[in-house]
């Protein structure tokens, strides 16, 4: 890093991840660079970074208010800290370039399935099982429901497991990890992220949203930066099957109510969360340094 800021006259050092923050700030310090860290966790630093943090940098990014004032939690001070929020490529996630019919018969669904979906690891933190257990509640008022968990991990055994205890089997698909989730997208109906765990953010609810999905989340971390209840999503509390069951029923039973709020989605992620807004935002830091 050294030899590249001198040969090169580099200007700033920007560090993305834990593990880059101590060697950034000593290259920095030594050829005389500004450093920027950015901070997508809302785990408590150490007393270590949170001095180094404090002493040795120009800025720290946090990708929500809630990073920020997790960071502040830690003891890092107030005036080095610039929230610029996660964005995406709108572009990519356009729901008028994925044909939604191709995408189900690629996974074994059909047309008229209402599908209910969510992504990310599969672990007790994401509330996964009181997504199975809501799903399960749903599927004699509604039979042609499905459930998508695209993803893996740890607790992928156990809710193959739990949906054949619970006869629905037929009815949950597991497509893996997949590097092409805007087609994952296109094959939901409606998007739920009922997370039990701080969520820093929330990428995958951005990502529905521009996807034009009406989402379901839980209010815990960074989410209801992202989740205005009854506007652009529905918020449900966490551990709660039933208030989730219960707003998958709303979307499904009200159509002008699921409309409205997908409109409101992608208008906010345009105006929001794209790459351009957070673009425009990480330049200001940059030149204001």
């Amino acid at each position: 890093i050294i030899r590249i800021c001198l040969k090169d006259a580099i200007q700033v050092i920007i560090a993305n991840s834990g593990r880059e923050y101590w060697p950034a700030a000593v290259a920095a310090k030594i050829t005389g660079t500004k450093v920027v860290f950015i901070r997508h966790q809302m785990d408590r630093l150490k007393r270590t970074t949170c001095w180094l943090v404090n002493n040795q940098l120009d800025r720290v990014v946090a990708v929500s208010g809630a990073v920020k004032d997790a960071l502040i939690e830690s003891g890092i001070s107030y005036e080095k800290i610039k929230v610029i929020y996660n964005s995406i490529a709108l572009e990519r996630f356009s729901p008028d370039k994925v044909e939604r019919d191709a995408v189900r018969r690629e996974l074994g669904i059909s047309s008229d399935n209402i599908v209910i979906g969510t992504a990310g690891k599969l672990n007790q933190g994401k509330g996964v099982f009181d997504l199975l257990s809501a799903v399960y509640r749903l599927v004699d008022k509604y039979p042609p429901v499905r459930l998508i968990f695209v993803g893996d991990g740890p607790e992928r055994t156990r809710l193959e497991q739990e949906a054949q205890r619970l006869s629905m089997h037929e009815k949950v698909i597991f497509p893996g990890v997949r590097d092409d989730m805007e087609r994952m997208y296109a094959a939901m109906d409606i998007f739920v992220l009922p997370s039990t765990c701080r969520e820093a953010f929330g990428m995958v609810l951005i990502e529905a949203m521009a996807m034009g999905k009406p989402v379901i989340a839980t209010p815990m971390g960074g989410i209801p930066e992202i989740v205005d209840d009854g506007v652009n999503g529905i918020l449900v509390p966490p551990h709660d099957p039933d208030a989730i069951a219960q707003a998958i029923a709303r979307y499904i039973e009200d159509g002008e109510f699921s409309r409205k709020v997908v409109l409101a989605g992608r208008k906010m992620v345009e105006q929001k969360f794209s790459d351009k807004a957070m673009g425009d935002c990480f330049e200001n830091v940059l030149r204001n340094l």
